[in-house]
């Protein structure tokens, strides 16, 4: 399952991400994964999250994103959530580009039994329709 948070720049959805993986990272029943463009989070997740900087891979397409992601869970067969902040940033995804991205995250998840959350700075009414169902 893909679930997004989206909202306008400087409206929480980071730390609310934040606080989403930390409640799980409490007594997680698989690994767990943060993925962010910069280290400015790093420090404020529970240690029993995964902290990926895509700066540090250069990650800047969302097919390079994809893969690495793949290559995450084939690494690590327990991975059970995998929250990803700044989706936006990475190519600066148009909601067409955005969309594709998701059915193929979709795809992933389903595929895996790995749970996305993916957070994004766009007004709500912007997203389709598929994707207003997948906000929390």
């Amino acid at each position: 399952m893909v679930k997004i948070i989206a909202g306008g720049k400087g409206s929480g959805k980071t730390k609310r991400m934040i606080r989403m993986a930390n409640e799980v990272a409490v007594d997680p029943h698989g690994s767990l994964f943060f993925i962010d463009g910069g280290n400015r989070n790093i420090f404020e997740l529970n240690r029993n999250i995964r902290f990926i900087n895509t700066d540090e891979f250069k990650i800047n397409t969302p097919d390079l994103l994809y893969g690495f992601l793949c290559g995450i869970l084939a690494g690590d067969y327990d991975t059970e959530k995998v929250y990803i902040d700044g989706i936006d940033y990475v190519g600066n995804l148009d909601s067409q580009a955005l969309e594709e991205f998701i059915q193929k995250l979709e795809k992933l998840s389903k595929d895996n039994s790995v749970e996305f959350f993916l957070c994004f700075t766009t007004d709500e009414e912007q997203l389709t329709p598929a994707n207003k169902e997948r906000l929390i």
